[in-house]
């Protein structure tokens, strides 16, 4: 299985990195109470190769896997749990209706499929019976700045971060205009940082669950998490490990990491947040003590952000998707040649 080289993905990172600011947060210092080892079982997959398998997605009796490295495709349906390979989707290339790349994929209850490509500024709509031809094309506004995840609020409405640097999430409708901006970067020593600094230093992944309402973001460079109520536009809760918030230093207009790799994923489910945390070090990064890509650890919290319990993978995974009905997780590791794996918990 392809390993990204370190230094390139460091660079990597900060050519494609940007977020925003504002809401105060306070420093806590977590612990969670019990910590539970997990075992994996392997999905063995045929007849595709996935260079580096970042998200996945499970629906019923298919799965969805975006590979953010691909030669030609960078999605695949599979069966499930057969994992037969039915389709390949979302088309490498510079064509009208190809992509350059592909950040997320999101699935709609309607039986649609949402892909955001980053580098053309655009979400893409599929009907999930026929992923080969696109249903709807939506051009992001001009006002935002290289948008890197996203996921549906509504049958109209799509949330995005606010990477300009001046809020946290962005609103956006099916014609691609910016409806409504909410919250703000979580406080920093570094705030009078320009925003677009802090921007990249807070990128963030997100999840909303529109069931409960509750949006949580973790930060890739840190060990924060925030939680907002969007049905009622407030701040539910953000922690972070003292010491532990995204660090930096600024050189220009970017944003230099000089602490952790944090978080790489995260979902929330009806009861509980899960997320993926690595915890790298950047000093250890660059001088390859660290071997394998992804992390052991996924931190779950309720849905008010106290900490329930962290699971200790036996294999470094990169995405994931839960099923809380059935207790299950399935994941990525990109260290394997079968980097499809399953975990019950």
């Amino acid at each position: 299985m392809h390993i990204i080289d370190k230094s390139m993905a460091i660079a990597l990172l900060f050519i494609t990195c940007l977020s925003s600011c504002g809401c105060v947060g306070k420093a806590n210092e977590w612990s969670f109470p019990e910590t539970v080892s997990l075992f994996c079982e392997e999905r063995a997959i045929d007849g595709v190769y996935l260079k580096y398998p970042f998200r996945v997605r499970q629906d019923d009796s298919f799965l969805y896997v975006m590979d953010i490295h691909p030669d030609g495709y960078y999605g695949h349906q599979f069966e499930y749990p057969s994992m037969k390979h039915l389709q390949r989707f979302v088309r490498r290339g510079e064509a009208p209706e190809e992509f350059l790349g592909s950040e997320n994929i999101r699935l709609h209850p309607k039986n649609s499929l949402w892909v955001l490509d980053a580098n053309r500024m655009k979400i893409t709509g599929f009907e999930r019976e026929d992923l080969t031809q696109p249903r709807q094309t939506i051009a992001l506004d001009e006002r935002l700045i290289r948008t890197l995840d996203f996921d549906r609020f509504d049958d109209s409405t799509f949330i995005v971060p606010d990477y300009t640097g001046l809020h946290r999430l962005c609103f956006v409708n099916l014609r691609g205009e910016v409806v409504k901006r909410s919250f703000g970067i979580p406080f920093s020593e570094n705030a009078k940082d320009p925003p677009i600094v802090l921007a990249q230093a807070w990128r963030s992944f997100l999840s909303y669950n529109p069931a409960n309402g509750i949006l949580a973001m973790a930060t890739q460079l840190g060990q924060v998490l925030e939680i907002y109520d969007i049905q009622n536009d407030s701040v539910v809760h953000v922690i972070h490990r003292k010491g532990m918030e995204p660090r930096f230093m600024v050189k220009g207009s970017y944003a230099i990491p000089t602490g952790i790799m944090g978080y790489s994923d995260i979902h929330v489910g009806q009861e509980y947040i899960y997320a993926v945390f690595w915890g790298h070090s950047f000093d250890d990064i660059k001088s390859n003590k660290v071997t394998k890509e992804g992390g052991r650890y996924i931190h779950v919290f309720d849905l008010q952000g106290k900490p329930v319990r962290q699971y200790l993978l036996d294999r470094y995974i990169t995405g994931f998707s839960v099923d809380e009905q059935n207790k299950k997780i399935i994941a990525l590791d990109v260290n394997s040649d079968q980097p499809v794996i399953e975990y019950t918990y």
